[in-house]
């Protein structure tokens, strides 16, 4: 199944890596979600994922799409298309002040798709032409073993404490930073801030499975070098050397 949210930047092709780590029949609690691109691929294994999101309006285009497809479906075409720049930069700053939970998700779909970067508070318009086809997409999802929850203000640390049962924790994060000079700059609605040394905390301290997917930066391979580190190229295949890496997979437990 194919994700109706796509980003246009950075995407992960780290899936089948991903899926060779963790065992069919698995229960994973994911964090960080937004688009479901890697946690919709375990789904295919038979795999059991519940995803976790801070983001109100996140968790709420899930629930939508997972409560009544056809109905977003429905409402995505009554307000399709966004025809120029003007409206398009309208709806990114007015969206969430919609008052309907459907007519908000699918303005959180309609701006995810003309977005360039697909993220739905930020990016440049973009004209595209294949919406009937994105909107068929929405109109058939299904997701089975598959649950949306929502955490509020709760640290993740917090929340996997109270896990009753889960086998893995995957947090697909994307670009490493330092979070220098980051206090105070605006990010999206749906957009979730990482501190990546409270990441790294928590990665020490858990008694649980966990695999975290990063982007190739070299501080990565010092500060987790103790871990099981698998790279790969931009392919998504598995390689031996620095060098053509551009996706890490890093595990606290045996991945051979």
């Amino acid at each position: 199944m194919k994700s109706p949210i796509q980003l246009k930047e950075k995407k992960f092709n780290c899936s089948r890596e991903l899926k060779e780590m963790i065992p069919t029949g698995s229960i994973v609690n994911s964090f960080l979600f937004l688009t479901g691109e890697l946690e919709f691929e375990l789904l295919k294994n038979n795999i059991f994922v519940v995803s976790h999101t801070s983001k109100y309006v996140v968790y709420e285009f899930w629930r939508c799409m997972m409560i009544d497809p056809v109905r977003v479906a429905n409402v995505i075409e009554a307000l399709a298309p966004i025809e120029n720049s003007k409206t398009f930069y309208f709806h990114q700053e007015q969206w969430p002040k919609y008052k309907d939970p459907f007519v908000r998700s699918a303005y959180f779909f309609l701006l995810n798709y003309y977005s360039s970067t697909g993220m739905i508070s930020s990016g440049a318009f973009e004209e595209r032409d294949s919406l009937p086809l994105a909107i068929t997409r929405v109109r058939n999802f299904s997701a089975e073993n598959f649950h949306i929850q929502f955490d509020g203000g709760k640290e993740f640390s917090k929340v996997t404490q109270d896990l009753e049962k889960t086998d893995f924790l995957f947090f697909p994060i994307g670009d490493f930073s330092f979070n220098r000079f980051e206090e105070g700059v605006p990010i999206g609605f749906e957009e979730t801030k990482i501190y990546h040394r409270h990441v790294k905390r928590f990665f020490d301290e858990t008694d649980k499975k966990c695999v975290l997917a990063y982007f190739k930066h070299p501080h990565l391979f010092s500060s987790y070098k103790d871990y099981n580190i698998t790279m790969l190229d931009q392919y998504g295949r598995k390689i031996e050397t620095k060098k053509n890496c551009k996706e890490m997979l890093i595990a606290n437990f045996r991945t051979d």
